[in-house]
């Protein structure tokens, strides 16, 4: 097995979070519009639509890299960044991730190893078989193709 560098990994990484800031971004100038001209019209917004539409609106990222993550590393052992990079990720056993798992991986592992200014990529470079937090938490390599 021929594991993917650091480097490679940080730019494939990096890749996919331009593609899901443009989507998110696409998405909140979209309801922009759509909240304008609602407002536009006259017609008050109640409060019970407002507090709702804020929550969804926060935990949105977090369910679009699921799905993002869930659905390309499952079908393809890659997201467009791995693919960029030639990398893929997979299970031990050299075969792909389920959905929930990939989709796990990528929103709850990233944000993981995220967490104490990135500690969880940087474990990289500790671990004698260069893996991070969210490649031990779900059981994952990430090799070159």
């Amino acid at each position: 097995m021929n594991k993917a560098t650091f480097l490679q990994r940080a730019a494939a990484w990096l890749i996919d979070q331009v593609i899901l800031s443009i989507i998110y971004s696409l998405a909140a100038v979209a309801i922009g519009v759509v909240i304008g001209a609602y407002a536009d019209s006259g017609i008050p917004v109640p409060n019970l639509i407002v507090a709702p539409s804020v929550i969804v609106f926060s935990i949105a990222p977090a369910f679009g890299h699921f799905l993002y993550f869930g659905y390309l590393w499952s079908r393809r052992e890659q997201s467009i960044g791995m693919g960029v990079m030639n990398i893929r990720v997979v299970n031990p056993d050299g075969h792909s991730l389920s959905f929930l798992m990939a989709g796990l991986r990528g929103s709850l592992g990233y944000f993981l190893s995220s967490l104490i200014f990135g500690l969880g990529y940087l474990w990289f470079f500790v671990d004698k078989e260069q893996k991070t937090w969210h490649d031990k938490i779900f059981n994952t390599v990430v090799l070159k193709q």
